[in-house]
């Protein structure tokens, strides 16, 4: 008699605030999700399965096993007084409830201060003897606004949670039965900035292609972003990126993966997985400087990165637009912590692209060169081709007084690296004449002109090369008495064949002198990018000679230089109207210590390379090159030249370059 007036007592409160009282219905008061009841409150709900588990405990279907274990719900709220509900096991098979009745089974601590539970009355459900339930409820009293620690723990080893509640409304009552309700969301705009970095774990922020991001690096607010955005044109290698950082006291690990199997009926095609390739930036220690985040190695097979306490990592989200039609495309990544309280959920990011209808060659007209030393490695091809290295490197010419020249070798590595998409062309360099002087002694230079004479015929005559798609280098930048050396040594080549074209090297520390006298030893010119700031006056003479000019950087200045220079040099070299661009050099040394001097682009991988930052922002800078070209031929000079300028006069600004990059795809965009 006791409980039928206690029900109809919360049926006349439930009537006359107008609610639902049929179980089966989803009304404000029934439906145990984010719903306010008539006074604007808000019942938190969530499955014990969502819950952070430690110790013995595990989910196992729709409920957790206790097993000694604990369960914690971390929950914002705003300030009210509440009552938490907790669905739970009931008791042994023998009684069905024996785990509710009297002092419960069950355990729970708000904040660390215990709460004492009570069964609600006709709330027991008995299905079988493992489906066996019951709603009991404690007064928890006043909380504040902000993040709440409830703890769940239980006296009895096979206890089991089903789902918790905690409300402010006096007159609440979860359904008996399922449908339980929705989960509550979590709303962070209740938290301070401290708060929300406590509660999420961690932040995920914009972050730019061309910036360095170290350990130390972390966002203005710890709000996550939740889209990214890219434009691209067709056949282009375009990135966006996201900085993930951890505001916890210990290493995060998580897993980024795609998650696109639930997208809304009007949601624009999703990226074919061949397009999207993801990368994170790994920091390395740098000599003078903060850790520098250079090397970009694919996510492992299982998506993992793992994040230090209180540190910041790049994620890298590469697009490859080659076999995309024009129009709107997007995916989304679950950036999911494996390891972190269960507060710190899964956070979605959306990468939203847009392919516009502009097409870039698939050729580069520049002749682009990175001192490569006859490696070959696996993925070799595949990176020195999409980077649109066309002029190939070959140190394997013969000594040239060898009697009998074996050049196996030599064709060896011309056949395979020939057969790249795009290659063109053969930087021959040997260092016979720098490393044996007899060719200075006139009883062996007869010796020494046939030999260059037979390497020449062969690589003419015997492997097709034209003389336009082959050069020599036999000395590197040479000044002072070098010089001299230099000119007799061509000499030399010019006598045993004088269409053998010959390059050099030109430091930023060369006189103007010194430069007009290797003129008429020199078919291409290859001058340090410096000279173009500290020595103007030699530039205007090797572009006065007509001859090709082939401007040269060393990639060991990564230590010192941004990687926003790597994409701006593609501008200069556009400005300058020069032959092309040469990088020494792709893979050298093992630059993961971070301390060693090495000039490479790329970084050994296993059985493969791994890209540095600068080697994708360089690519970047050729596709601008393109787009420079591209406007340029379409009757743009003018617009071009304006936006050369502006680029190069900020240098360091992303944020100019990426403008005149997008003012240029809105010339090649107009009909």
């Amino acid at each position: 008699m006791r409980r039928f007036w206690m029900w109809a007592r919360y049926w006349c409160v439930l009537v006359a605030l107008g609610m639902c009282v049929d179980r089966s219905c989803c009304g404000p008061a029934t439906a145990a999700a984010a719903e306010k009841d008539a006074r604007g409150q808000t019942v938190h709900f969530i499955q014990a399965e969502h819950t952070h588990l430690t110790g013995s405990s595990q989910s196992g279907g729709t409920a957790v096993w206790a097993y000694s274990g604990t369960a914690t719900w971390d929950v914002i709220v705003r300030p009210a007084i509440y009552r938490l509900f907790l669905r739970v096991r009931a008791g042994y098979a023998a009684d069905h409830e024996s785990g509710v009745r009297g002092k419960t089974a069950y355990r729970v601590t708000v904040d660390g201060r215990p709460v004492q539970l009570r069964l609600v009355p006709d709330t027991l459900l008995y299905g079988s003897d493992e489906s066996n339930w019951a709603w009991i409820v404690g007064d928890v009293g006043k909380l504040g606004q902000g993040p709440h620690s409830l703890v769940f723990s239980a006296a009895w080893h096979f206890a089991r949670w089903d789902a918790f509640a905690l409300t402010a409304d006096p007159v609440y009552l979860p359904p008996r039965e399922p449908p339980l309700g929705r989960e509550t969301e979590r709303d962070l705009s209740l938290l301070t900035g401290e708060q929300t970095k406590w509660f999420q774990g961690f932040s995920v922020w914009p972050g730019e292609v061309a910036a360095n991001c170290p350990p130390t690096a972390q966002p203005r607010i710890a709000t996550s972003v939740e889209t990214i955005a890219l434009t691209a044109c067709r056949n282009q290698h375009a990135a966006a990126v996201v900085n993930v950082t951890n505001w916890l006291e210990s290493p995060l690990l998580f897993r980024v993966s795609r998650d696109d199997e639930q997208r809304p009926p009007e949601a624009v095609p999703v990226l074919p997985a061949a397009a999207v390739t993801l990368r994170h930036a790994v920091p390395l220690p740098a000599p003078r400087k903060e850790a520098l985040a250079d090397a970009l190695p694919r996510l492992d097979d299982a998506g993992l990165m793992l994040l230090p306490p209180g540190e910041t990592r790049q994620l890298w989200v590469a697009v490859e637009t080659g076999g995309l039609t024009p129009g709107r495309y997007s995916t989304h990544l679950r950036i999911q912590p494996l390891n972190a309280p269960g507060r710190c959920t899964s956070q979605r990011l959306e990468v939203e692209v847009q392919i516009l209808n502009v097409s870039l060659p698939a050729r580069h007209p520049l002749d682009v060169f990175v001192c490569e030393y006859d490696i070959n490695r696996p993925g070799m091809k595949a990176d020195l081709s999409s980077h649109y290295v066309n002029w190939l490197h070959n140190c394997l010419i013969p000594h040239p007084a060898s009697t009998n020249p074996d050049f196996s070798s030599l064709d060896d590595a011309m056949a395979r690296e020939l057969k790249y998409p795009g290659a063109r062309s053969v930087f021959f360099e040997q260092w016979h004449f720098r490393t044996d002087d007899a060719w200075q002694q006139p009883a062996h230079r007869a010796s020494w002109i046939a030999g260059i004479r037979c390497w020449a015929r062969h690589v003419h005559k015997d492997r097709g090369l034209g003389y336009d798609a082959f050069t020599l280098h036999i000395y590197d930048e040479v000044s002072g008495g070098g010089v001299d050396t230099f000119l007799r040594a061509r000499e030399l080549v010019r006598e045993a064949d004088p269409k053998v074209r010959v390059t050099m090297t030109v430091t930023p520390q060369i006189s103007l002198d010194e430069v007009q006298r290797l003129d008429r030893g020199v078919d291409v010119w290859c001058p340090h990018m410096e000279l173009y700031e500290v020595n103007p006056e030699v530039i205007a003479f090797l572009r006065k000679t007509g001859k090709p000019v082939v401007p040269y950087y060393c990639a060991e200045n990564k230590r010192y230089w941004p990687a926003q220079m790597y994409r701006r040099w593609a501008w200069k070299l556009y400005e300058q109207r020069t032959a092309g661009l040469f990088m020494w050099t792709w893979l050298s040394r093992d630059a993961w210590q971070g301390r060693s001097w090495d000039g490479g682009m790329v970084f050994a991988g296993n059985g493969g390379i791994v890209p540095s930052r600068r080697w994708e922002l360089m690519r970047m800078g050729l596709e601008d090159w393109l787009l420079l070209d591209l406007a340029r031929q379409a009757g743009h000079g003018e617009q071009v030249d304006e936006l050369v300028a502006r680029v190069l006069e900020q240098p360091e600004s992303a944020a100019t370059m990426r403008d005149a990059r997008g003012a240029l795809i809105r010339l090649l965009s107009c009909p």
